[in-house]
């Protein structure tokens, strides 16, 4: 979601119905606890429904931050399930590739209209493999999308702006050489999937997807008869519109559903309702690239293959997750935005079995004074300056031609405003606050104190060439420079860690597991760096 950072948002007031009505299937009380212990009284108010998948045993229950809040979320309740949409837009593309009308190799102009510009390099064009396995190349969003409703950012823009767009993009890196999440590349693929189903994406949908698998209530643009759409929040509690866009694009991450819609969903991912469609999901399911199968991640992890996504819209969070293997898997749907928050890992992994602490509440607390003082000062937010001060007892921010708005602060350590959907996370480092992390939309930016970074730089003739910035992401880069003698490398919006020399242009972070490997030119100078990390390979160049 795009808003304009620091920026203060109308917001509609808070929407509450009444708790007695959320039990209207019998919960599993173990279940129950759990997302007790994760929800109760967060500050978000978020209600969730989830459930859990054995075998033949599904457990299943829903819990509301707020004791207060009552909303009526039973498990034919339809929420917006974003991105999770992108794993049911991969099971078109297999279905296709199934009846030998496509393939993953086939360049994806060969779907779409004839005479659409799309970006290429030499010989080598943007296949569909590139687009399941987000290694396109291709930007997060299309250049001509112009969000004219914040809340509801993706509304205005159209099939022509979208091909359009694909015709201002200039690659700046090799296609196929690097993951990097794409909701252009998505909407890209979806138009092109309707194109081969008679131009109707919803269509194509509810008779290849949600009718054989009996997801009664799942749709696009076009709501079942008697369906019940849940109301979506903000973090801050407020009220927010349902996101739309151009139906032939909603495989971006437009598809609504409900619990029981999605048990099903997850029932045949893992082989546990008899379905003909098993084999077009298994497709789906197969590693391609860097933990990517068909739009799914897939991750080992303690020894286990586990597949999943995540989806997020401006008023609700999702996750689904499955062990083949094990056929175990675990379904959660949330009628808030937490995308700015860490999402829903922190609960669907322990769900999942994994030897992980189950997230705690965040709950609102009073600022420590201490670090109220140390976030004093002025700053820079990717070049926006900003100030940050006490008034009346209230830590104040402001951007430069903006209205000032109150930070308030909670118990994982985070400032946040009540105006936008938006997080600060000070970086403390030797009892001082010079950079911080701030999260909106599901963007990254660093918040940097004035005058307390200076360009990076080495005095180590060994360590010289190296030092720089390298800009491994849109929104995340690697400094490399030395600091009281020691060889320091630091990642955006995060601590600076000691590194050790580990051969000729290449660095160990052993504390977090990294090595970063050092690329030169045909003149010797370094020109970009390679992140190699927990199986990742993230090369970026040096910025100038």
């Amino acid at each position: 979601m795009i808003r304009t950072p620091l920026k203060a948002a109308a917001m509609g007031s808070l929407f509450a119905l009444g708790a007695s009505a959320l039990a209207q299937t019998a919960d599993d009380p173990a279940l129950t606890e759990q997302l007790k212990a994760r929800f109760e009284n967060d500050r978000t108010g978020a209600c969730v429904v989830a459930a859990v998948i054995e075998g033949a045993q599904v457990r299943r229950a829903r819990y509301c931050a707020n004791p207060k809040a009552q909303r009526t979320l039973t498990d034919d309740t339809v929420f917006e399930i974003g991105s999770v949409t992108k794993t049911m837009t991969a099971f078109l593309v297999a279905d296709l590739i199934q009846q030998g009308k496509w393939s993953l190799d086939d360049p994806i102009a060969k779907h779409l209209p004839l005479g659409t510009a799309v970006p290429r390099q030499g010989e080598r064009q943007i296949t569909v493999r590139d687009l399941v396995t987000h290694t396109s190349a291709l930007p997060a969003l299309p250049s001509r999308m112009k969000v004219t409703q914040p809340d509801n950012p993706y509304a205005s823009l159209t099939e022509k702006d979208l091909l359009d767009s694909l015709g201002d993009v200039k690659l700046s890196r090799p296609i196929g050489s690097q993951a990097e999440y794409s909701n252009f590349g998505m909407m890209v693929l979806s138009l092109a999937v309707a194109r081969a189903h008679g131009n109707d994406f919803e269509a194509a949908l509810k008779s290849r997807l949600f009718e054989p698998l009996g997801m009664k209530t799942a749709y696009v643009v076009k709501p079942p008869k008697g369906v019940v759409v849940a109301q979506g929040f903000t973090p801050a509690a407020q009220r927010t519109s349902a996101w739309t866009v151009t139906p032939n694009l909603a495989g971006v991450g437009m598809v609504r559903a409900s619990l029981n819609d999605m048990i099903r969903y997850a029932q045949a991912q893992t082989g546990l309702i008899e379905t003909p469609l098993l084999k077009t999901m298994q497709l789906t399911q197969q590693p391609l690239m860097r933990g990517f199968g068909m739009n799914w991640l897939v991750q080992t992890v303690q020894g286990r293959t586990l597949i999943g996504h995540e989806g997020g819209t401006g008023g609700f969070s999702s996750a689904v997750s499955f062990e083949p293997a094990a056929k175990r898997a675990v379904v959660i749907l949330t009628d808030t935005a937490l995308a700015d928050l860490g999402s829903l890992s922190d609960v669907a992994g322990p769900l999942m079995g994994l030897n992980r602490p189950l997230g705690k509440p965040r709950v609102q607390q009073p600022i420590p004074e201490p670090l109220r003082k140390a976030m004093e000062g002025e700053w820079e937010l990717s070049g926006l300056p900003i100030r940050i001060w006490t008034e009346g007892g209230k830590l104040m921010t402001q951007a430069q031609g903006q209205g000032a708005f109150e930070l308030f602060y909670d118990s994982r350590g985070d400032f946040y405003p009540t105006v936008t959907s938006a997080t600060l996370t000070p970086v403390l480092q030797d009892g001082k606050v010079n950079t911080f992390r701030w999260v909106q939309g599901g963007g990254v930016m660093e918040g940097v104190r004035k005058g307390s970074r200076p360009a990076p730089s080495a005095t180590n003739p060994a360590w010289k060439d190296w030092a720089g910035e390298y800009q491994l992401a849109p929104s995340f880069s690697l400094r490399v420079f030395e600091e009281g003698g020691v060889l320091k490398i630091q990642g955006t919006g995060q601590p600076s860690i000691p590194a050790e020399v580990a051969g000729t242009d290449r660095i160990e972070v052993k504390a977090v597991g990294a090595v970063v490997e050092f690329t030169r030119d045909t003149k010797g100078e370094v020109v970009s760096a390679t992140l190699r990390q927990a199986g990742q390979v993230i090369p970026g160049p040096k910025k100038r």
